[in-house]
């Protein structure tokens, strides 16, 4: 009889690891951030979990907490941040190194401020280490909405309107709320618009985005480090346990890839444990990753991935490739977050654009240019086409 793996068990018999032997990588601000971050991103099997997950995390030796607004749970993480206290696994939230993000629906610049102070607040702490603005434009969606949710008001990027919400993060900083500051979900376009117009201390210093082995996204990663921009990548494991609505027909498991599984079994180890050490040793070891877990062994085998070289350079080679015959690598452009339920009108239901810089507008003016003319096609579009 097979034993039943279960997914929430809690082990305090089980060692830590030290958290000074956990990689860490330079931003550009001078700072050291460990590489490995613990997602805290609910999944809505986990939510009840997160606050002894959490805890037991940073018993085991994790330093690095990753959150959000959009998670719904920064007062359950400020709560486990209290209880790892209480208990002695830290002497006080210095030890951290916490990632929090602005979200979509408080990027106008009225908002940004009263945003982070509710985040401070939720997690018990009197300044972040790393805010990061969690997506390119304030596109919203209803919290646990299906896939086919649509917001009549969503907008592309519009470069205009991002500098003001960018400005206001950069007030924070400057304020002391702030340690350093980031982007998530940017484009080459997005990014490169940013650069431009922004000062060398205004600099985002990490950019955090979708990174899994079947979803390598190398060009861009080699683009944003050649700025001095880091990135960790979010979806490190491929999610399993993500909602419904982020689940598709076309969607590959990491986990289950030939390559993954055969260096799975030259190591002995989980294929998690390859996925992760790939994610911690690619590039010369120059990101990071966002994972989480709700059993004590897996909690300790993730954080275990940014201590020790797991993969020989060989390994590394036949999961990233080299752009040669010889050596193609398993990526497969195996996006996992579509975003579609951040799609603007224009886009015509067309997750692709959102990530492609189709429509990356410089200002205001020119996205209205460009909506007006879309409304006169789409009208003619709509009365001459036979169904």
């Amino acid at each position: 009889m097979t034993q039943k793996i279960e997914p929430v068990y809690f082990d305090s018999s089980i060692e830590p690891l030290d958290p000074a032997s956990v990689h860490q990588v330079e931003l550009s601000s001078g700072r050291m951030m460990p590489v490995a971050a613990f997602g805290t991103f609910h999944s809505d099997w986990a939510q009840d979990y997160m606050k002894e997950a959490t805890a037991e995390a940073i018993r085991l030796g994790w330093r690095h907490l990753d959150t959000a607004r959009a998670y719904e749970n920064e007062e359950v993480v400020g709560e486990a941040i209290r209880r790892a206290i209480r208990e002695g696994y830290i002497a006080s939230s210095d030890e951290l190194f916490i990632t929090g993000k602005l979200w979509n629906g408080h990027m106008a610049p009225k908002d940004v401020a009263p945003a982070l102070d509710g985040t401070l607040k939720a997690l018990g702490i009197d300044q972040i280490d790393l805010y990061l603005n969690h997506w390119p434009w304030p596109n919203v969606h209803t919290p646990g909405c299906a896939g086919d949710h649509r917001n009549p008001d969503a907008v592309p990027y519009i470069h205009e309107a991002f500098l003001e919400t960018w400005a206001e993060i950069v007030k924070l900083k400057q304020a002391g709320k702030i340690v350093d500051i980031g982007t998530s979900n940017h484009t080459a376009a997005t990014m490169k618009l940013l650069l431009r117009d922004v000062q060398k201390d205004e600099r985002p210093v990490c950019n955090q985005m979708e990174m899994h082995p079947l979803m390598q996204q190398t060009e861009l990663r080699r683009t944003f480090k050649s700025e001095g921009v880091v990135c960790t990548g979010y979806m490190s494991l491929g999610s399993p346990n993500r909602p419904a609505r982020d689940t598709f027909k076309e969607h590959r498991a990491d986990m289950m890839d030939r390559t993954i599984q055969a260096i799975a079994g030259e190591l002995e180890v989980p294929p998690p444990k390859v996925c992760l050490a790939w994610a911690a040793q690619r590039m010369n070891k120059s990101g990071g990753f966002v994972a989480m877990a709700t059993r004590s062994d897996w909690i300790r085998d993730n954080l275990s991935c940014a201590v020790d070289d797991l993969l020989s350079p060989e390994q590394v080679l036949r999961i990233s490739g080299d752009g040669t015959p010889e050596h193609p690598g398993i990526d497969a452009n195996n996006r996992l977050i579509w975003g579609q339920v951040f799609l603007w009108p224009e886009a015509d239901g067309d997750w692709r654009l959102l990530w492609d810089d189709s429509q990356v507008f410089e200002s205001r003016e020119g996205y209205a240019k460009f909506k007006a003319s879309w409304e006169r096609h789409h009208r003619v579009q709509m009365e001459t086409t036979v169904c």
